[in-house]
């Protein structure tokens, strides 16, 4: 020691605190989970400050999140949608497809009267005709 003195040519009280900043500086380095650079002032107290500061931002942002939440459940009422998912059925690259009607059915339609439907009655020798007035 007294040769280290001698030769950085520094006294005595200075050796003692340089040694002493060197020793803390490497207790530091050697403590685990410890971030000198990222505390406020390098020491536990600093880091405690910082978790408690962290800690209340993260209260804050929970009860913002619930108070949302409890607002959200408020207006959109529980139970099932009325919006089907996907596209509406065949409406693929812009086309809509016509909508599927009911189809006319022919005994719907009024038809003309024509011999066809005139009821038909058999003369005597089979042959089919149509109704006369008179029977013969």
């Amino acid at each position: 020691m007294t040769e280290a003195i001698a030769e950085m040519q520094i006294s005595r009280g200075t050796y003692y605190k340089l040694e002493t900043t060197a020793l803390a500086a490497m207790l530091t380095a050697l403590t685990p989970g410890v971030e000198g650079a990222s505390s406020t002032d390098g020491t536990l107290t600093g880091q405690l400050r910082a978790l408690e500061e962290k800690v209340k931002k993260l209260e804050q942002g929970k009860r913002r999140a619930e108070r949302l939440l409890l607002l959200t459940r408020r207006v959109v009422k529980p139970g099932p949608s009325k919006v089907k998912a996907g596209r509406p059925p065949g409406s693929r690259n812009g086309v809509r497809k016509p909508r599927n009607r009911k189809p006319v059915l022919p005994s719907s339609m009024p038809t003309p009267p024509s011999e066809s439907t005139a009821p038909l009655t058999l003369t005597k020798a089979g042959e089919s005709g149509p109704r006369s007035g008179s029977a013969s």
